[in-house]
């Protein structure tokens, strides 16, 4: 190519990206260098299979950490189980939900894991795998406007279960989520979602384990009982999980009303 005409290509590219350095300033509701990470806030958490009467309480506070606050990267998983999954009890001859089998590790049969046994849910192509309806509308919206999406279907195996986002329980298969965040540059995750005690715990700690700070939204996650829930914000505390109201984060981590503008 003639050296002009590379010369003339250059110069527009330069004089464009120059323009919409000085166009399109960053939202003053952006968190920046942070994910908004969603954790299974399906209908068969909610009301479905494995319906939670504590669990619609959430959705009020996913709602306005979606609508209010502006995220360079959202995540949203989903448990995404084949019928025979490992933790069905269906799947288990003479086990019922709620009682706990021995199952091999999938790299080495000779060590085995506990593994609590559950009604069957978030079967893909069912209702209740899907993500609740209202939430599910505002990521629609989302998508390729204000903030990238990036979905984790989790648990996919049906020899292992999978409660962390990052990571089944066996840590034999990781998910994208880890490197999604470092591509998109993200240091610290702000967490909600279902359930306390089991997902959002292994997602939170996982994250931990990883070098992120954690922030848990203590009334956007909920559990089975108060009690069940005060012992795993506990224990998470414990591994370095802040765990704060909504309200609360807010007050500390205040948007600015200065619009700023970078290349």
């Amino acid at each position: 190519m003639h050296r002009s005409v590379i010369a003339f290509i250059q110069a527009v590219a330069f004089s464009a990206l120059f323009d919409l350095s000085q166009a399109v300033p960053y939202s003053s509701k952006l968190h920046k260098n942070t994910a908004l990470v969603l954790i299974d806030i399906q209908n068969d958490f909610i009301t479905g299979s494995l319906n939670n009467s504590r669990a619609p309480s959430i959705l009020p506070q996913v709602y306005k950490l979606v609508d209010d606050h502006e995220w360079p990267f959202l995540v949203a998983s989903q448990d995404w189980h084949p019928e025979d999954h490992v933790s069905f009890a269906p799947s288990h001859e003479g086990k019922k939900a709620g009682d706990i089998v021995q199952v091999p590790f999938v790299d080495t049969p000779t060590k085995v894991e506990s593994q609590m046994l559950f009604a069957p849910h978030c079967v893909p192509g069912t209702w209740g795998s899907e993500i609740e309806q209202d939430l599910k509308m505002r990521l629609y919206n989302l998508e390729g406007y204000r903030t990238p999406v990036h979905y984790i279907k989790k648990a996919q195996d049906h020899s292992v279960d999978s409660y962390s986002a990052f990571a089944d329980n066996q840590y034999h298969r990781f998910t994208t989520m880890d490197s999604e965040l470092r591509l998109h540059g993200i240091k610290t995750l702000v967490v909600a979602g279902l359930i306390t005690d089991a997902c959002v715990r292994g997602t939170c700690i996982d994250g931990i384990k990883l070098g992120y700070e954690v922030i848990l939204v203590e009334d956007a996650t909920e559990t089975l009982s108060d009690s069940i829930k005060a012992a795993t914000i506990e224990e998470l505390k414990g591994w370095g999980v802040q765990v704060v109201p909504l309200e609360q984060w807010e007050k500390n981590n205040p948007t600015g009303s200065i619009k700023h503008t970078e290349l």
